[in-house]
């Protein structure tokens, strides 16, 4: 009982630390895996800009994080590995590493899906489970569209400007929640569960990709993804998950001019 009251404490220092520092993030930055991120960012910029934070993957943090990515570790239930981290000796430095990998990991990093998705997912589950004592566990993150790249003039010591530096004429932000239960963790692999979240976000990113601006616009944007969400969680549901679907805040620069719903 006393370990797990530490635990608890431990969480609550980190999640407080996290949530400190989310309104300090660019929603820009990470790619998101689900997306994958817990950080809830307030607002989205006109520009891409890119942070020049990094994470080497020979780093003290990197490695504790990678240590459970076991041959097996997708085939274990969700209930088993998320065990597995709850039973670490040092899991506030284990909240602190993925914290630290996760402001800073590249889309490009091999090792990215298992530190956005998995652990992401395994922490917020073992979050609601111990502290909110909730079994409704929820995932941020945001769907996005940039069209009408502006003409921008490179600097003169440059030859061109890098996709972090582009500027649009439009941009689309929609920041969301997945809400998910698990009516039975020992019954659903941590292969199935990833699986799931990370189609669902495709989907919806997919259904953004194929509206015209015209159609984000003209309508009413926030209906439209709630209606195509709905119809996702219905379709993905089954007795091992059941999935719903949340869009916080809605940003949309077109021309000048910024719409927030």
């Amino acid at each position: 009982m006393k370990k797990y009251l530490s635990i608890i404490l431990a969480i609550l220092l980190v999640m407080s630390a996290l949530t400190g520092c989310a309104g300090k993030n660019n929603p820009t930055k990470q790619d998101n895996a689900l997306n994958t991120t817990t950080t809830d960012p307030e607002t989205a910029p006109v520009s891409e800009s890119s942070n020049s934070l990094s994470v080497s993957n020979t780093s003290a943090a990197y490695e504790k994080l990678i240590a459970y990515k076991t041959d097996n570790y997708s085939q274990q239930s969700v209930a088993d590995f998320n065990n597995l981290l709850l039973d670490n000796n040092d899991f506030l430095e284990l909240l602190e590493a993925h914290s630290d990998v996760m402001a800073a990991i590249s889309p490009n990093d091999d090792n990215y899906d298992f530190i956005m998705l998995t652990l992401n997912a395994s922490l917020n589950e073992i979050y609601y489970e111990q502290v909110e004592k909730n079994t409704v566990f929820s995932l941020s993150g945001y769907l996005d569209k940039k069209e009408q790249p502006m003409n921008v003039e490179p600097l003169p010591d440059e030859t061109s400007l890098s996709t972090e530096e582009q500027s649009y004429n439009f941009l689309f932000y929609a920041l969301y929640s997945i809400n998910y239960t698990l009516p039975d963790p020992a019954a659903i692999t941590v292969a199935e569960r990833d699986s799931i979240l990370k189609a669902f976000r495709a989907e919806m990113q997919q259904y953004v990709d194929g509206l015209s601006v015209n159609e984000i616009v003209d309508s009413n944007i926030k209906t439209l993804l709630s209606d195509k969400a709905t119809e996702l969680a219905n379709s993905m549901s089954s007795e091992k998950i059941s999935l719903s679907y949340e869009i916080s805040s809605i940003e949309i620069h077109n021309a000048g001019t910024e719409i927030t719903q």
